[in-house]
């Protein structure tokens, strides 16, 4: 199954609870032009009409076809080709298409709650969204309308008058809108504000536009004078009763929850809305009773029991709500039994939760004494009654949530510069977990401190967030009291608990919650289920459980407050993680590393916290954080350097600097982050010191296998020397001793080292065996990273050697491997890779693909050597399509990356890019280009490189043709066309061109 809503921001998902689908913008307007097809099939013509305007490709139809083809690889089975054209799957679920079925059976509301904004934003330069979203915009601007209508017509014309003024607001020109207003404010006796109303309509028609109201609009101006009794409240509506008032602010959001409620009350006789404290339960419930006032003959009414402390005022409570007169000495039960028996009516019981079993008591007393009532309760956890249904309200949506912030905050300062796609607003909400409350209590701030400041405080968010309304309840005017509220409620050994679980920064499981915060005696399991079920406590789907951001500030605050108990959570919380690292370092080698970087994965805010309580405990834990910083090593490698470059620097500079096996280990593993752009065989100075630092102190403790995997990383330094042999002894040392103590991985790990020394050293056919030797090891040991690592450069040796077929087959499986297993470095070379092979065949077009795809990955993994080989391959890029303006600016922002990352070589490639871009020009300095291309060549020959060597001589070849210099001229092609052939590296076409060049000097 494939969703996709189009009604607001374009949203593709598997199933409406999986993540959002990445998809580039030219497939999303694909998609998005077949998903408000409805079903049908677009003609191939309209597509390309609608993709491309005016601006066609060369070949509109292959364009079509390619686009066509990259959106079912991203979605399988969802589009279809049918003559002439292309729809989309039966299966596909379009938001647009349910909302159109709606309208068409007048069910207002629900079409309405499918609505999160403006559609088609990102794509609304193109024709054909301009007039779907308008088109849209005008269907969703009726269907309020008929909305108001609806309500009108049954009465509400009190509830209406705050909706219809913010919509009127928004769309000043719609009539029907005005009318509707006015005649909601006239019937609730407001009969000047109405005509004001009509006033401010013909301003607004005469200046902009030089016109009257309509006849229609006229008319009803006149009725409004006459007092037309014709204009009075249907009369049924008249009837209806209860203690509803008006809302004051328009609800924000909540319309999903509004359309589950109002279904669930359809069936069942008691709903119960739950959330934690400042979820906005009160809100929603009594907007949803104002709805349903007309639906109920007896009408709705609000019983608020937070100030009660006696589950017995209960009943009570509910007779001075209806307004019944009981006396003193009279049962106020027997009297609302009696008076609910023959009535339709709602009961409305506000915060249930401090009296919780009285209340599902008095719920069930009610029900049994007349068929006719129903009840609507709010409260931090279940009534647990027969046939209850709850209606859980998780945070606000960060679109709701930033709309809510944004209204509240213009009413405090009007005229507030700030919108609701404010980032600064986004990142307020998310910090207060899309609270309701929490979002206005902020907003209510804004008098005084700016978005931006007001962000920076939040970390004392119970000191800046005091600022209720004076009218609200106590528990309701701090965030503080909200919680306060919560927390009281629960048991010493919950309170308990609560606190313990403060530690945890990204959610947990129950193991952990048992090694870290157990006590004797006590079930925590039975205690997270209680926690759960009272709103404390949060729960995926997928088995984690969770603090709200505000309430783990809290808890955390209790826990300091007792320190013994603290400094002994927090050395639980850094042994538990500790022991999961090192089990995790094992199984991210083998067959389980998908699996384990996904459960890593899910505790990097955990490891974060267990990280930071070892570095502040080093005098004392040193071993600890070096196990722990150690063991992340390796999944630091394969996608998180930046993290591990810094955590791993600071807990070895913070420890004693006694020998131990934790510190071997985690200079072994300072040596693994340090690799620039995640490759384990791109030498490093200060990677090769660590591990022969960490080989130095595993042979004296007498660990042979963990000091020849060291070995093998100091190894690696061969790549860069002018003489690789003494390396490549090393690791066949290395390989030996690996092999002598059973360690498959490590021998594996061995030739691929040798491979990448034999490559350097000329030798290609012995590295393409150790290669294709290394991967079918890691193949048979299941390892993913080790199948794509090793492939990734044996397509790299194929690419150099000319081999681009057999290059982009190995880059392709890795591509594979590296998106199946969630490996963001490899992923991201092998893209780079398979641009630079297409650059080789001459390719720019199908180069510049790649690494628009390389880009996005690099976002996940942001590493300067990664930035510059993907500059490096667009420069080479533009010089193929003749761009020497962006050839020039890619290759000096190439270098500039690249000589940040301290990858020398690769930059003197850049700057060889750079040189012939140079070159291109007819103007360009002579001296000025040879300074650069002899700053490569100087590189190349210290390095041993023969590819850069050969190029720059090539490109000097090209300096010495334009002085007429014919003989420098062959000599230097003469030595790049010998080094080429020695070691079987021919020119990419870009530098073929460029000798070509030089054929008539030479």
């Amino acid at each position: 199954m494939v969703q996709i809503d189009v009604l607001g921001r374009f949203v593709v998902r598997f199933d409406p609870d999986s993540p959002p689908i990445p998809l580039p913008l030219a497939e999303r307007s694909l998609l998005a032009m077949l998903a408000t097809a409805g079903g049908r099939a677009v003609s191939a013509d309209r597509l390309i009409d609608g993709l491309w305007g005016a601006s066609l490709p060369a070949d509109p139809v292959n364009a079509l076809q390619v686009r066509v083809a990259k959106l079912r690889r991203a979605l399988p089975g969802a589009v279809i080709h049918e003559p002439p054209g292309y729809r989309l799957a039966d299966g596909v679920e379009v938001d647009l298409v349910a909302f159109e079925r709606l309208l068409a059976a007048r069910r207002f509301t629900e079409a309405l709650a499918l609505w999160r904004g403006d559609p088609f934003l990102e794509m609304i330069e193109l024709d054909w969204a301009r007039t779907e979203s308008t088109r849209l915009l005008e269907l969703h601007a009726h269907a309020l309308e008929e909305l108001l209508e609806q309500r009108l017509a049954a009465g509400g014309h009190q509830q209406v008058i705050g909706e219809a003024r913010a919509l009127l607001a928004a769309h000043p020109l719609r009539e029907r809108l005005r009318g509707q207003l006015m005649l909601a404010l006239h019937r609730s006796g407001r009969t000047a504000e109405a005509l004001e109303i009509y006033q401010d309509g013909y301003r607004v028609l005469d200046e902009g536009f030089g016109l009257p109201p309509s006849a229609a609009l006229r008319q009803l101006q006149g009725q409004i004078l006459a007092d037309d009794p014709a204009l009075a409240p249907p009369a049924a509506a008249q009837a209806t009763s209860g203690n509803i008032g008006a809302a004051l602010h328009p609800l924000i959001g909540r319309q999903a929850e509004l359309v589950q409620m109002r279904e669930a009350l359809a069936v069942h006789r008691v709903v119960t809305v739950t959330g934690p404290g400042g979820a906005g339960k009160t809100t929603v419930a009594l907007a949803l009773a104002r709805e349903l006032t007309s639906a109920h003959r007896d009408g709705c009414w609000l019983v608020r029991l937070a100030e009660l402390d006696d589950g017995a005022a209960i009943p009570a409570a509910i007779a001075r709500a209806i307004g019944l007169d009981v006396g003193p000495d009279a049962d106020p039960s027997t009297h609302v039994r009696r008076w609910v028996h023959e009535r339709r009516v709602l009961l409305l019981l506000d915060n249930c939760e401090h009296l919780i079993d009285a209340c599902a008591h008095v719920v069930e007393d009610l029900l049994g004494a007349g068929d006719g009532v129903r009840v609507l309760a709010t409260s931090r956890e279940a009534l647990g009654v027969h046939g209850e249904v709850q209606v859980p309200l998780p945070p606000l949506p960060p679109a709701d949530g930033s709309r809510l912030f944004v209204a509240r905050a213009h009413a405090v300062r009007p005229g507030l510069g700030i919108s609701e796609d404010d980032p600064v607003v986004a990142q307020i909400c998310e910090r207060l977990d899309g609270m309701p409350l929490a979002i206005e209590l902020a907003a209510a701030r804004v008098g005084v401190l700016v978005p931006e400041k007001l962000l920076a405080r939040l970390d004392d968010s119970f000191g800046v967030l005091t600022a209720g309304p004076r009218t609200a309840e106590a528990r309701h005017q701090t965030l503080r009291a909200v919680i306060d509220w919560s927390y009281d409620l629960l048991s010493e050994e919950a309170k308990r608990l609560v606190r313990r679980l403060s530690v945890f920064a990204g959610g947990w499981t129950v193991e952990a919650a048992e090694d870290v915060c157990a006590e004797r005696g006590v079930v925590v399991l039975d205690l997270l289920d209680r926690l759960v079920a009272q709103s404390m406590v949060t729960l995926t789907d997928d088995g984690r459980f969770g603090l709200l951001q505000t309430v783990r500030l809290y808890a955390a605050e209790q826990l300091r407050a007792d320190p013994d108990d603290a400094e002994r959570t927090g050395r639980r919380l850094a042994d538990f993680f500790t022991r999961f690292a090192e089990d995790a370092e094992q199984g991210l080698r083998g067959p389980d590393q998908r699996r384990w970087l996904l459960l890593v994965g899910a505790e990097e805010a955990n490891l974060r916290a267990a990280l930071d309580w070892a570095e502040a405990h080093t005098e004392h834990e040193a071993d600890l954080g070096l196990r722990l910083t150690a063991s992340l090593g390796w999944y630091w490698y394969v996608g998180r350097q930046a993290d591990g470059r810094g955590r791993l620097a600071t807990m070895l500079a913070a420890a004693p600097p006694r020998p131990s096996e934790a510190r071997a280990r985690a200079l072994q593993s300072l040596s693994l982050v340090l690799r620039p752009a995640g490759c384990i065989v791109h030498p490093h100075a200060n990677a090769a010191a660590a591990a022969r630092e960490s080989r130095a102190l595993l042979e004296d403790l007498g660990l042979e296998g963990p000091a020849a995997v060291s070995a093998l990383l100091a190894a690696v330094e061969g790549v860069a020397a002018a003489d690789p042999l003494p390396s490549v002894a090393e690791a066949a040392a290395a390989r030996a001793r690996l092999a002598a103590v059973g360690d498959a991985w490590g021998s594996a790990l061995a030739d691929f080292v040798e491979m990448e020394l034999r490559m350097h050293a000329g030798d290609p056919d012995a590295a393409i065996g150790l290669g294709e030797r290394a991967a079918a090891a890691f193949d048979r040991l299941g390892d993913a990273w080790g199948r794509s690592a090793v492939r990734l450069h044996l397509g790299m040796a194929m690419r150099l050697a000319g081999r681009t077929d057999e290059a982009e087959r190995f880059l392709s499986e890795v591509v594979s491997v590296a998106t199946e297993c969630g490996l963001p470095n490899n992923l991201l070379r092998a893209l780079v890779e398979l641009g630079e092979s297409a650059l080789h065949r001459g390719d720019p077009v199908t180069a510049e693909r790649k690494l628009s795809e390389a880009e996005q990955v690099a976002v996940q993994v942001p590493d300067a050597t990664s930035e510059g080989l993907i500059a490096l391959g667009r420069g080479t890029a533009a010089r193929l399509r003749g761009d020497r303006p962006a050839a020039k600016a890619r290759y000096l922002e190439a270098i500039a990356h690249l000589d940040a990352g301290g990858v020398e070589i690769t930059a003197a490639a850049a700057r060889v890019g750079l040189g012939a871009a140079l070159l291109d020009d007819d103007a360009v300095d002579p001296g000025e280009v040879t300074a650069v291309l002899l700053a490569a060549l100087d590189a190349g020959e210290r390095h041993a490189d023969v590819g850069v060597t050969a190029a720059s001589c090539e490109q000097l070849a090209r300096v010495a043709a334009r002085d007429g210099e014919g003989v420098r001229c062959s000599a230097m092609l003469a030595r790049a066309s010998s080094l080429r052939r020695l070691h079987r590296l021919p020119a990419p076409a870009v530098q073929q061109r460029d000798v070509e060049e030089c054929a008539d000097c030479a």
